[in-house]
C-alpha cells in the first residue's frame, strides 16, 4: 500500500467503525530521523498500522502505546531518542541516531474522527488542506487550500493568535495525490504507469487511438480515456502536475503540444518523447518555437541515469518529473552534502521553539 495519506485514508474509512483507532503524529524531531514533523499514521486495537512514522523501527512499540491510549481513553506523547541509552529507541536499535516526539490521539466518533473523513472528501476533489491538530486535546480542524508539493514542506507546532488559552497546534499541509497525465498508449508507457502507481500518484492515460485491447495492457487502477488533448475537460487539466507526451507519432505529439499551450494549466512538468531534434520537429509541426511556449517542455525528457529498457526510461522520466513537482534540483545528495550545500531539514532540538501562526 502506498504511504500517501490519501491512500491511508482510503484504506481506513471502511474500517473506522470496526476497531478503535489512534492517530499518530510526529510533533518534534532532532537530528537524523526517517519521517519529519507533521507525518501521520493510523493505528488500531485490532492491530492495524496504516502508514509509517519511522523506517519500521518503532511501529511495533507505537502499536502498544496506541492500545494504552485506547484502553485509558487519554492521549499520550512518546519520545524515541536513539542517542539516549535509557530510552526505548536505544533498545529497539534505531539506526538513524536522532530523536522524535510522537503524539497519539484517540480518533473516534466523539471527536469527529479528528476531521479525517472530511479531509478525505477534500482530497478526493483534488483539493489540499491545512490540517491543524491540537496537542493538548484530541481535536482537529482543517481549511481547504491550494495544493503545493514544495520540497521538504514539513509541519510545524504553533500557537493560534487570539486564542483564549495558550493552545499549541500541529499545523500540516496535506496534499492530494500528484496527478500524472500520460498522452499515448505505447507498450513502453506501461512500466511508467506502473511506477507512478507505486509512487502513489493518480494516473490518467489519454490516447484517441485507445481501444480495449490496448487498455488491457495497462494497470486497472489508472483512468484511461479515448480522447484527443483538445477534447479534455478543463477541470482535469487544471489539476495535472505532470504530463508525458509520447504518442510515437509526430503529428499527434505536435497537436498535443499545441493544445496544451492554449489551455489553463497549473504549470506542470511537461516531458516530450525523443531527442532534441525530434522536439524541434514537433514544435515546428505545431507552429511554435521555444520563445512562444507558455509552459516549458523537457525534450529529451528524463535524467541521465543510464539504461535503455522501458523500465529504466520510466525511472529516468519520473525522477525528473518528481523533482520538478517537489521543487528539487535532482542533484546527488552526496554531492550536495560534500559541498556543504545541503540545507538542514530537521529541527535542532526535541521541543523546538514554538512559532506563532494565525488561524483563519
Amino acid at each position: 500500500m502506498s504511504n500517501q495519506f490519501y491512500h491511508l485514508l482510503a484504506t481506513w474509512l471502511p474500517l473506522k467503525d470496526h476497531a478503535n483507532w489512534v492517530l499518530g503524529a510526529i510533533i518534534h524531531t532532532r537530528g537524523s530521523v526517517y519521517r519529519k514533523t507533521g507525518a501521520l499514521m493510523l493505528l488500531s486495537d485490532a492491530g492495524h498500522q496504516l502508514g509509517m512514522l519511522s523506517g519500521g523501527c518503532i511501529e511495533s512499540d507505537l502499536l502498544l502505546q496506541a492500545r494504552k491510549v485506547i484502553a485509558l481513553g487519554k492521549s499520550r506523547r512518546v519520545i524515541y531518542d536513539a542517542s539516549d541509552d535509557s530510552n526505548i529507541a536505544w533498545r529497539l536499535g534505531i539506526g538513524c541516531g536522532g530523536a522524535a516526539e510522537i503524539l497519539l490521539h484517540p480518533c473516534n466518533h466523539a471527536n469527529d474522527f479528528l476531521q479525517l473523513p472530511a479531509i478525505f472528501s477534500c482530497l478526493q476533489q483534488q483539493q489540499a488542506c491545512q490540517f491543524e491538530l491540537q496537542l493538548d486535546n484530541a481535536c482537529a480542524s482543517f481549511t481547504p487550500c491550494a495544493r503545493a508539493f514544495t520540497q521538504r514542506q514539513h509541519g510545524h507546532v504553533c500557537e493560534r493568535e487570539g486564542a483564549s488559552e495558550n493552545c499549541q497546534w500541529l499545523s500540516s499541509l496535506i496534499n492530494p495525490l500528484p496527478h500524472l497525465l500520460v498522452l499515448g498508449s505505447g507498450m513502453d508507457l506501461i512500466p511508467l504507469c506502473q511506477l507512478a502507481l507505486v509512487l502513489g500518484w493518480r494516473v490518467t492515460l489519454v490516447d484517441q487511438r485507445l481501444h480495449a485491447g490496448k487498455r488491457e495492457n495497462f494497470p486497472s487502477d489508472i483512468t484511461a480515456l479515448n480522447s484527443s488533448v483538445a477534447e479534455l475537460d478543463s477541470n482535469l487539466l487544471q489539476h495535472v502536475d505532470g504530463v508525458i507526451i509520447a504518442h510515437h507519432n509526430l503529428g499527434l505529439d505536435a497537436a498535443a503540444v499545441a493544445a496544451l499551450q492554449t489551455r489553463s494549466l497549473a504549470n506542470p512538468y511537461i516531458g516530450l518523447l525523443g531527442p532534441a531534434k525530434r522536439k524541434a520537429d514537433v514544435l515546428a509541426a505545431a507552429g511554435l518555437d521555444e520563445t512562444q511556449l507558455n509552459y516549458p517542455i523537457a525534450g529529451p525528457m528524463g535524467l541521465a541515469l543510464g539504461g535503455d529498457l522501458p523500465e529504466s526510461i520510466a525511472l529516468s522520466v519520473l525522477a525528473e518529473c518528481h523533482a520538478r513537482i517537489f521543487g528539487s534540483n535532482a542533484q546527488s545528495l552526496n554531492t550536495l552534502n560534500a559541498a556543504g550545500d545541503l540545507m538542514p531539514v530537521f529541527n535542532s532540538v526535541v521541543g523546538t521553539s514554538i512559532s506563532r501562526c494565525a488561524h483563519e
